[in-house]
């Protein structure tokens, strides 16, 4: 098999994620389900993946460079300001929503397989540094405090829209104001 079929066949995994995550329990999950769900047999499903963590933990990464290249192209040539926070909260918050099923599907498969919250924890860590930087252009006078205020407000709102697998406009509306304070206090 060349590298070529191998990275086409992994692609090919990684995108019937979101199918998967509407079928399968992660919980339970096992090698053999999931090569079977994808038409493969278990020698070649195990080809591409380790066992079933290693292909959560790769969809969870797929998942989240979706969500920062949503995040970039929404908001990445703009100026630092509020402007660029609320446009990049918002990349954040649609793609979560739009991906709600696996979005909700790796958060379980989570409660499995511990190891795949070291990179939610990375992820999480590097967005609050992101918007302490944001803060700080916006001179606030406490950016830490401020972007890790922002930063559980986001996640409580992306918990609730991906539960619901819709957005929530009356809690969006209030994360801007709160936002607004928190840039200018």
């Amino acid at each position: 098999m060349t590298t070529e079929t191998t990275l086409d066949r992994r692609s090919l995994l990684l995108a019937a994620a979101t199918m998967l995550a509407e079928r399968l329990d992660p919980l339970g999950l096992t090698e053999e389900e999931l090569a079977q769900a994808v038409g493969l047999s278990l020698d070649e499903f195990s080809r591409e993946f380790d066992g079933v963590e290693a292909y959560l933990s790769a969809a969870q990464l797929q998942f989240f460079e979706g969500r920062l290249s949503s995040v970039i192209a929404r908001a990445g040539s703009m100026h630092p300001g509020f402007d660029r926070i609320r446009t990049a909260w918002t990349g954040y918050l649609d793609y979560s929503v739009q991906h709600a099923g696996l979005f909700s599907w790796l958060r379980r498969a989570r409660q499995r397989f511990p190891a795949l919250h070291e990179e939610v924890r990375r992820r999480n860590h590097g967005v609050l540094l992101m918007i302490q930087m944001e803060f700080s252009a916006l001179k606030c006078p406490h950016p830490m405090e401020s972007a890790r205020l922002a930063v559980g407000m986001v996640l409580e709102t992306v918990k609730l829209e991906t539960e619901a697998r819709a957005r929530n406009d009356a809690m969006r509306a209030q994360l801007w104001a709160a936002l607004e304070v928190l840039a200018r206090t």
